[in-house]
């Protein structure tokens, strides 16, 4: 994972302009930022005539994305952007997540596989399963813990959201339909065919 430094150079009239497209442009943001990519954002003030959006991502693509789809850029607000790659060398390394607010939904799904296809599953919820949700607007974040009993793992998946809704845009109209791709299937022994939610009431990180 990197740091990028996002880049806006705005208009002349930006200020006046901007009320139009606040919201949208904040929605996108808050979706950036419940994937884990968008660490901050904000406008330079006196005068307001740049923007900075620090991200945290694997590929640089992923804010050229942002950037193109932004409704700032889409509606003309901003006159040119720039993406660069951002070094800390002073303060945190790593953006440390917050806590899960109270409200969010938690959803739970457990399965079995061997010792031998544990390493197997784990790396494809790393590079196929993670990507994909946090393409999803309203994730929070998953938890994948293990429990091994004999030549078995026991699996346990809790994937964290902002709101049912946000899991439907996943899950579809089955909320509690267990969503497993086939190439996931194949990698356990048995799987749990339907899940369960629950309202986070309290939630805590050190």
């Amino acid at each position: 994972m990197n740091y990028y430094a996002l880049i806006y150079d705005t208009v002349n009239d930006y200020v006046k302009r901007r009320a139009e497209f606040r919201e949208q442009h904040l929605r996108v943001a808050r979706e950036a930022r419940d994937r884990g990519e968008l660490i901050f954002g904000g406008a330079f003030d006196d005068p307001v005539d740049r923007a900075l959006i620090i991200f945290c991502v694997d590929d640089k693509s992923k804010v050229e994305e942002f950037a193109r789809k932004d409704p700032y850029v889409v509606s003309g607000l901003v006159k040119k952007w720039e993406v660069r790659l951002w070094k800390v060398v002073v303060g945190h390394e790593r953006h440390v997540p917050s806590p899960a607010p109270s409200g969010a939904i938690a959803r739970q799904w457990s399965a079995r596989a061997t010792e031998s296809q544990l390493p197997k599953y784990l790396e494809h919820f790393s590079k196929n399963v993670l990507p994909g949700l946090r393409r999803v607007p309203g994730y929070l974040g998953a938890t994948v813990s293990v429990r091994h009993i004999g030549s078995d793992a026991e699996i346990f998946v809790e994937t964290t959201w902002r709101s049912l809704e946000a899991i439907r845009d996943f899950a579809g109209a089955d909320l509690e339909g267990a969503v497993v791709a086939p190439e996931a299937a194949a990698l356990l022994k048995d799987f749990e065919r339907r899940v369960r939610h629950s309202e986070i009431a309290l939630s805590d990180r050190a």
